[in-house]
């Protein structure tokens, strides 16, 4: 689906006036010029500029938006139910030779000089919703801006994406469109390999890669978090957008859950959440049975479902960074439904900072186990 980015700018008085007579309905420049009592030579290059900059009329004629876009397009991880890192380009389809129900081939590069890729197609049997919500969208603006916006301009539809794999000695890699290793597909991928002689020998065909050190996901997630956090102490509050914050402690959250389950070697859950369990989390972790009904309720790559899956799945382990996720949790949840104070994030932001530094200081793991 595609999505957008518009950001509002001042003009001049005569532009803007110019600008609400079209909006009116009013779009020869000669009447236009008779109207406004100025040159029609004038008329015509105002409205040549608007045209050319893509400029109208806005809050009922107070000011003007140049409607530059940033357009592209972003893909949700069936397997994981997560959106891909960062909007990508619209590609060519890729003409796949299916040898098997989950073995094809493609070719790469130009004319002259093809390379042919051997590809193995994951099976997955989550569906959801393809439409990403506000605080997923606000993720992707990245903006320093509290005017600039993102919104999606198309509706979704399923496609298969093919991946890069890696290998190093601790297992296999898929990489996202940033080149950085997604955990739950790796596992995915690795389980398959244990299932499956024949994945097990298509595996050992991917090329044995470097060991480099790279930051886990969770770490990615604080470092961003904490740059917003350093801008906001020197005073910067109208440089970030409240939406923007409360993506990235969405995002920490969930980033947090990924890095525990690692951590722990937990498997994510794939079973619908019972009642039954949603009241016994409440119960254990003191929130209100409607509060874990609306977490279970949630679509599972939102970061509550994750922390409410997480909590029933260590309910009785008496780890305290539980207790403190937990805690988190509720107050994201709470600020998300009745608005929230910049402050108020801003407190949040460094709870969750501080919480996911303690569950770094236990951090291990190569290149084919961290998520990004």
């Amino acid at each position: 689906m595609f999505i957008e980015d518009q950001q509002q700018v001042e003009h001049d008085v005569i532009l803007n006036t110019v600008l609400r007579i079209r909006q009116a309905g009013e779009r020869d420049a000669s009447r236009i010029a008779d109207l406004l009592q100025l040159p029609e030579d004038l008329i015509r290059y105002l409205l040549a500029t608007a045209d050319q900059e893509r400029l109208d009329a806005a809050n009922s004629g107070q000011s003007i938006v140049a409607v530059r876009s940033t357009v592209g397009w972003v893909y949700r991880d069936a397997a994981t139910g997560e959106l891909w890192p960062q909007p990508g380009e619209q590609v060519e389809s890729l003409d796949i030779r299916y040898s098997g129900s989950f073995r094809g081939r493609f070719d790469v590069g130009t004319a002259g000089r093809r390379t042919s890729i051997d590809a193995l197609l994951l099976d997955t049997h989550e569906t959801g919703g393809l439409q990403p919500t506000v605080v997923e969208l606000a993720r992707f603006s990245r903006s320093d801006e509290a005017q600039k916006r993102t919104a999606v301009i198309s509706s979704g539809e399923p496609c298969l994406v093919v991946s890069p794999v890696s290998r190093d000695k601790s297992g296999l890699a898929v990489l996202t469109t940033q080149d950085s290793p997604q955990l739950s597909l790796g596992r995915l991928l690795n389980s398959v390999v244990d299932q499956y002689e024949s994945v097990a020998k298509w595996a050992k065909e991917v090329p044995l890669g470097s060991t480099e050190a790279q930051k886990s996901s969770l770490e990615l997630a604080l470092d961003e978090l904490t740059d917003v956090l350093g801008h906001l102490r020197i005073g910067e509050f109208r440089a970030v957008a409240s939406s923007h914050l409360m993506s990235l402690i969405e995002l920490t959250l969930g980033r947090w859950v990924d890095h525990y389950r690692y951590q722990f070697g937990l498997a994510a859950a794939v079973e619908r959440l019972t009642d039954e369990e949603t009241r016994a989390v409440a119960e254990r972790f003191a929130l209100s049975p409607s509060i874990t009904q609306r977490w279970a309720a949630a679509p599972r790559s939102e970061c509550r479902h994750k922390v409410l899956e997480l909590l029933l799945t260590r309910l009785h382990a008496g780890d305290p960074r539980i207790q403190d996720i937990s805690v988190a949790t509720a107050q994201y949840d709470s600020l998300l439904d009745s608005g929230s104070s910049s402050q108020e994030l801003v407190e949040l932001a460094q709870q969750l900072v501080n919480v996911g530094q303690l569950l770094l200081a236990g951090q291990g793991g190569g290149h084919g186990q961290i998520e990004s």
